[in-house]
């Protein structure tokens, strides 16, 4: 069963396209609990980016992993020659929409001046030269050249490859029960947590750390305020929902987690995680925006124990979500 694409906004770029998916397949998810469901809640500390130091707060699987867990077959491909490619988009869009990643620098409506991706987004018709966009940062779709999207679509800029992948639903119907998906879904976050995830740089709880650890040394940077900015705008920005995507995961924990029997202290607790998380990012922004080279060396020495702090109860919190799912 299916209904007329809807676009819509959201908070994330992958939970709000999956919401949007969610929407025109009858699934019947809001996009916290999309991102849950794919166990999006995670943490990278990297070299990687546009500044010299990158954090990022959700897992490279939320996409893939909300399907898995819901039992949804899907056909996903990268790495595909550019006719090959398009080819498979076009042929896809016949039967419904197709989830693809970009790199949002080349996308003109955005006007970044930044590489960023992958951004997820929805293309949900092309017809002649136009590419038509279901983009979650915007309230209206959409449109773009071939040319332009292909660019965007192929870029070699990104947290991880983008290789022109895309995504396309086989079978909507679940297989998986949600509650089941639930804890399926809460299990292999708290893995990803308390063990890392391959390919991101420092990963999970142990990256938080790390970037604890490295922040008083910022100061060696010659981009060290547009280092805290971009790290400000990955907790507080670009798409993570607040909190460094804490906040979407807390929502997630009070609905479908409480639904599947999780103690409802676990959803209480992650939201103070990520009200603290914005603390933190809002030390990070008053770094990038003083001259005074003491204040920032003061600030990034507060922003380091703010992290170890934040590390020490996310690695509790998981242990005990692992423990009981």
């Amino acid at each position: 069963m299916s209904t007329e694409y809807q676009h819509a906004s959201g908070d994330h770029c992958g939970s709000a396209s999956l919401r949007n998916l969610a929407d025109y397949y009858e699934w019947g998810f809001d996009e916290a609990s999309c991102f849950g469901l794919g166990a999006g809640i995670g943490f990278s500390y990297s070299e990687a980016g546009p500044a010299s130091r990158m954090i990022m707060g959700r897992s490279a699987h939320l996409e893939t992993a909300f399907f898995e867990n819901l039992g949804i077959p899907v056909v996903q491909k990268d790495d595909q020659p550019k006719q090959t490619a398009w080819a498979a988009l076009e042929s896809h869009l016949e039967s419904g929409p197709v989830m693809c990643f970009v790199d949002l620098f080349y996308l003109p409506y955005f006007g970044s001046d930044t590489h960023f991706g992958p951004h997820t987004v929805v293309v949900i018709d092309i017809e002649g030269d136009a590419v038509t966009i279901s983009d979650s940062e915007f309230p209206e779709p959409q449109t773009v050249s071939r040319a332009t999207f292909d660019d965007a679509w192929s870029s070699d800029h990104g947290f991880w490859p983008l290789e022109r992948r895309w995504l396309a639903v086989e079978n909507p119907a679940p297989t998986v029960a949600t509650d089941t998906a639930t804890l399926a879904a809460v299990e292999l976050a708290a893995g990803t947590m308390l063990d890392g995830e391959g390919g991101l740089g420092s990963g999970g709880v142990a990256g938080i750390r790390a970037f604890a650890d490295d922040l008083p040394a910022w100061t060696r940077f010659d981009d060290v305020q547009w280092t805290a900015r971009f790290a400000y705008q990955n907790i507080e920005r670009r798409g993570t929902g607040g909190g460094a995507f804490r906040r979407l995961h807390a929502d997630f924990l009070d609905t479908l987690g409480t639904d599947a029997g999780l103690d409802a202290e676990v959803s209480e607790r992650m939201r103070r995680i990520a009200d603290d998380w914005t603390v933190l990012g809002e030390v990070l922004r008053a770094v990038s925006e003083t001259d005074d080279a003491a204040e920032r060396t003061d600030r990034l020495a507060e922003a380091s124990d703010l992290a170890s702090d934040l590390a020490d109860r996310e690695e509790a919190l998981f242990a005990e979500l692992a423990s009981v799912v």
